[in-house]
């Protein structure tokens, strides 16, 4: 079983928070969430890959015991179809977005159980927050707006799954719930 976790380049990461974080912090931040979600995937038995061209990712990879898949440039969609391809051969598969800031190892559990073939885990505003696929090609990936309906599938609805880290709101409820160390 695999983790496929997309994540755009460090630079633009967490653009949004622009006016409450300059560019160290996001990166940090955006640090910060892909170790929370490889560690629960990690807990969960998956082996991860994170999917990206950003070299930092390579850093970032070697230094949380994942691999890296290139993501040839791709867009979200693009970048996840090429790491399906490199994949198909494994028997599950979860993709999972890189800012979720509470995701838990029982959350990727409920997701795999209800992946027959296929769960999903929407967000609160209708996009794909993760997946998983038994087998890969159960999964044909479609993100954007309204994608968990476009997606289809068993819903897997958890906290930990459904909330990611947008907004400057997201990031204060973020510091106050799990502060940094």
């Amino acid at each position: 079983m695999i983790a496929l976790i997309p994540l755009k380049s460090l630079d633009d990461a967490k653009s949004r928070l622009g006016d409450v974080l300059d560019a160290e912090q996001r990166h940090a931040l955006a640090l910060r969430l892909l170790t929370r979600v490889v560690d629960a995937c990690q807990g969960a038995g998956l082996t991860v890959a994170i999917i990206s061209s950003d070299p930092m990712a390579y850093i970032a990879a070697r230094e949380l015991g994942t691999v890296v898949v290139d993501d040839g440039g791709e867009d979200l969609t693009g970048s996840v179809r090429r790491g399906l391809a490199l994949y198909a051969d494994v028997e599950t598969v979860v993709v999972i977005a890189a800012d979720l800031p509470y995701v838990e190892t029982a959350d990727l559990e409920a997701l795999l159980a209800a992946a027959q073939p296929l769960a999903i885990a929407p967000s609160a505003d209708g996009k794909t927050n993760a997946v998983a696929a038994t087998p890969p090609s159960a999964f044909t990936p479609a993100y954007g707006d309204g994608s968990a309906v476009r997606h289809g599938g068993t819903p897997v609805v958890r906290p930990g799954l459904a909330r990611d880290l947008d907004t400057p709101a997201d990031l204060l409820e973020f510091e106050a719930t799990c502060p940094s160390r």
